[in-house]
């Protein structure tokens, strides 16, 4: 009896391990490999690919804002100013944390300032700056959806 037991306890551990989810984030998560079994580099994104997912952003964005065409041409050279100043201070400061927080909240104080006058309301001045988040779940989500198998 107690070798059955000591059986049956042995094979629900392993169904029970082997059950258990492996995150998929981080260090964790298993590379990409070719048929040799070597492990490959990310692919970078093609020209492309690159102008789909820019097209998509633009759609993105000027629909969850509601722009008119005037404010869309006011808007664009104001979003790409600080699109470009965030990833210049993500690629240069990275050593003290609260001095990179600081500066990026300078940069997205002067962008709230500068988008007062074109979109008028406290209301889609906030929501543009919520955008750039929505946008970059909805990308991760439908990444995650790409990856899953089916």
């Amino acid at each position: 009896m107690k070798k059955i037991l000591c059986l049956l306890s042995i094979i629900v551990t392993v169904f029970v391990a082997q059950a258990q989810e492996r995150p998929m984030s981080g260090q964790n998560r298993p590379a990409m490999r070719n048929r040799q079994g070597m492990e490959m580099p990310p692919r970078p994104m093609t020209k492309e690919q690159r102008e789909r997912l820019e097209l998509f952003s633009i759609q993105f964005i000027t629909k969850k804002l509601d722009l008119t065409p005037a404010e869309a041409e006011k808007f664009w050279p104001l979003y790409n100013e600080q699109k470009t100043a965030s990833r210049n201070l993500m690629q240069t400061a990275k050593e003290d944390e609260i001095a990179f927080q600081e500066a990026m909240l300078v940069i997205r104080k002067k962008f709230k300032k500068d988008l007062m006058p074109i979109l008028k309301t406290e209301e889609r001045v906030n929501l543009a700056l919520k955008v750039d988040r929505e946008l970059l779940n909805k990308m991760r989500n439908e990444m995650m959806r790409r990856k899953r198998p089916m």
